[in-house]
């Protein structure tokens, strides 16, 4: 092990109780109603995505609409938990360093969507997950981030 300078020595005996995770697998499950990409007051709110201790998240999106299937896209944006950040989001519908993916929904496929995986570097501990659907059917969706490490 190496010590740090001075102000930060370490003396005694260090363990690590478990193995430290280089990866975590989240999901996040919500019914969205209808609002468009554009307006971001109506965006279904459904939950936190805590990313700290990781550098690369890889985000996706599937799910299937409620009723008769019609073309159009649900979406997803991952807001970093800042309240300046959050503000502007439903103060102007503005949604700086939002991490996305978006799913078109198609006719032929009966309602069922997914979006291909994108995977970003993350730039906040915590983001706030939000999700569009510009048809006019409400949508169940599934949300997957995969953290990892590099």
């Amino acid at each position: 092990m190496t010590n740090f300078p001075e102000v930060q020595q370490i003396t005694g005996r260090v363990v690590i109780s478990e193995p430290i995770p280089q990866t975590r697998f989240e999901t996040v499950k919500a019914v969205v109603a209808p609002a468009s990409p554009a307006d971001a007051a109506q965006w279904t709110e459904a939950g936190v995505i805590d990313t700290r201790g990781f550098t690369h998240l890889t985000l996706s999106l599937a799910g299937t609409l409620q009723g008769s299937a019609q073309a159009g896209a649900i979406g997803v944006a991952l807001v970093p938990d800042v309240p300046e950040l959050l503000n502007a989001l439903r103060t102007h519908g503005a949604a700086p360093f939002a991490l996305r993916a978006e799913a078109e929904v198609t006719a032929p496929l009966g309602g069922f969507f997914s979006s291909g995986s994108t995977t970003v570097r993350i730039g906040f501990p915590r983001y706030r997950v939000f999700l569009y659907n510009a048809t006019s059917k409400s949508a169940e969706a599934l949300v997957y981030a995969y953290l990892s490490g590099s």
